[in-house]
């Protein structure tokens, strides 16, 4: 994040052209909020349907007023140690509103990622619990870590850990912490097999609906991957314009060899799949998509979806039901983009990004840069991974000790829309 040099003349015509790229990019990293509401839909059964939706709406209304009260102000706060920013909560005294609504996008994302992971078996309430812990805690001291001038992540090494536009502040924390709540909730009523243990398929109830948010993902992730530059003056539009180049191939490189892979082991195309290389390539681009050459972005993007296809298998074997693939997608594949930085990270676009410092002779590994980015880059993603896992395996531990996890059976089998009002599409039966 705050890589790149803000404009220091906030009255000026060019700070306002910058501003006015820095909230279209905003608006375009919420759209995402609209498609994984959409992707999540559709990949859950209808008698769930309603109840996600709900869950999407909780995650954006409460997890948006919780940023703007705690979260913002220990993520980047004023007066702030290597540990937490300390001054500003409820936005008191801060002015760069620009700046803050585009931090709320990205919190609000990683936030809706644990909804997906938790489908078809979780209280409603429970969304709310989490939601507030996320945006209050989670979220923000990661973000603090990685992405603030005080952040200790970011000032180890000689330029820090490099996370361009949410790879692991985003989409590894919301992945990490989906994956523990889903352990520890343990699989769907009728997902394995009680005898050989084996995955039995539970299909949702529109590949339609689930495409479409896959493609409304894809759109707004143009809102994270540019709009990181804060801004297009001093030749941020060419940073800008590499991140879109190079996140189009990762993505699309992804997804074409998931498509192939599953054609060659199954003798059958499976959209589903397919849209979910896309998505974890989308993922494993964003933390280094602008200072990577295409080339790279097409290996990137060719071992991400290796990467999804491997760990949606191990999951299954291990009996961790996922509905939507969203710890695969998004922590694994954003592990994979996180240590990408370290290996194909060229020197003149880090020094682009880093213009703030003098001049590095330090990045990626295969592109002549040595060692270190990448031990900074593995540093990052274990201690990010290991402040996730501790405090949502407490979090969760919790929420069930005190039965606000899961909920009962008969009502897991009728579907958490009777929670919610009553189905989500009355005139139809739900399946």
């Amino acid at each position: 994040m705050e890589y790149l040099e803000l404009n220091a003349t906030s009255d000026s015509f060019v700070a306002a052209v910058d501003d006015m790229w820095v909230l279209n990019a905003t608006y375009l990293v919420f759209y995402t909020q609209a498609g994984f509401c959409m992707l999540e839909a559709g990949v859950v059964r209808a008698k769930n349907a309603k109840s996600i939706i709900i869950k999407s709406i909780i995650d954006t209304a409460i997890g948006s007023l919780i940023f703007w009260a705690i979260g913002f102000a220990i993520s980047f706060g004023a007066n702030g140690n290597f540990f937490m920013g300390l001054s500003q909560f409820f936005l008191i005294g801060y002015t760069n509103l620009t700046f803050f609504a585009y931090q709320w996008a990205f919190s609000a994302t990683s936030i809706t990622i644990v909804s997906g992971s938790l489908a078809e078996r979780v209280h409603i309430n429970s969304c709310l619990i989490y939601t507030v812990v996320m945006s209050a805690i989670i979220y923000p001291f990661a973000a603090h870590w990685v992405w603030a001038q005080s952040g200790w992540l970011r000032k180890i090494g000689t330029n820090g850990i490099i996370d361009f536009s949410g790879g692991i502040v985003v989409h590894m924390v919301g992945g990490a912490v989906g994956l523990v709540g889903t352990y520890i909730v343990g699989p769907r009523i009728g997902r394995f097999d009680s005898e050989s243990g084996k995955p039995k398929p539970l299909p949702g109830h529109s590949i339609t609906l689930s495409t479409l948010g896959a493609f409304i993902i894809w759109y707004g992730s143009y809102g994270f991957n540019t709009g990181s530059t804060l801004g297009i003056s001093g030749g941020r539009i060419e940073v800008a314009s590499r991140s879109a180049v190079t996140m189009t191939i990762t993505a699309t490189a992804s997804c074409a060899t998931t498509l192939l892979a599953i054609k060659v082991y199954s003798g059958k195309y499976d959209v589903a799949k397919s849209v979910n290389g896309l998505l974890g390539g989308l993922v494993a681009s964003s933390a280094s998509c602008s200072m990577i050459e295409p080339w790279g972005a097409f290996v990137i993007g060719c071992v991400a979806a290796f990467v999804y296809l491997g760990s949606s298998h191990l999951l299954l074997k291990k009996r961790i039901d996922d509905p939507l693939d969203n710890g695969p997608i998004h922590y694994s594949c954003g592990v994979w983009g996180a240590l990408a930085v370290g290996l194909f990270a060229t020197e003149k676009d880090v020094n682009k990004i880093l213009i703030l410092r003098n001049p590095t002779h330090t990045y990626g590994l295969f592109t002549g840069g040595g060692i270190e980015q990448l031990g900074v880059q593995l540093l990052g993603v274990a201690v990010v991974t290991l402040w996730c896992v501790v405090t949502a395996t407490i979090l969760f531990y919790l929420m069930r000790k005190f039965n606000v996890l899961r909920i009962d059976p008969t009502r897991e089998l009728m579907g958490i829309d009777m929670d919610a009002g009553g189905p989500a599409y009355p005139n139809f039966q739900n399946i």
